[in-house]
């Protein structure tokens, strides 16, 4: 799973834990991400509720896989950068960052159910191809080239 379906579903978890009625007037005429998603999902009043609490409810979680996967990623930059790279740390870093992402993606599905039980099978459906895991056929890439 990439890094930047975290960081969108994060970008939505803080644009919607925000959102409030000066804050959505101030927003107004800007296509800010959160409150698109809200819109074209149509989710009712109960629904943005929940589908708020979920994201804030996820979102410490993926800021803290993401955290770690750039450090780890800086820790192999670094060593590439020395004189003698060590490839045994390469490799034990590597596994460090797939092991990170697996447990990222396990979070990513929890998430993502919990979102399923609180919208309709339609909407679910549009939320997935806003926010498709990964980027296989059938969901747009954020700043993708089908806008």
């Amino acid at each position: 799973m990439k890094i930047r379906v975290f960081l969108y579903i994060t970008l939505l978890a803080v644009a919607l834990a925000g959102a409030s009625p000066a804050a959505a007037d101030d927003r107004r005429g800007r296509d800010h991400p959160g409150r698109r998603m809200v819109e074209e999902l149509n989710l009712s009043a109960d629904q943005e509720a929940r589908f708020r609490e979920i994201n804030a409810r996820h979102a410490p979680v993926r800021r803290d896989y993401t955290r770690r996967i750039e450090d780890l990623r800086e820790r192999m930059n670094s060593e590439l950068q020395r004189e003698r790279p060590s490839r045994s740390l390469l490799a034990q870093i590597a596994g460090q960052i797939g092991e990170t992402q697996k447990k990222m993606n396990i979070a990513s599905i929890d998430h993502f159910l919990d979102v399923k039980a609180v919208l309709t099978p339609d909407q679910f459906q549009k939320f997935t191809e806003m926010a498709t895991v990964g980027s296989g056929p059938g969901g747009r890439r954020r700043g993708g080239d089908d806008d």
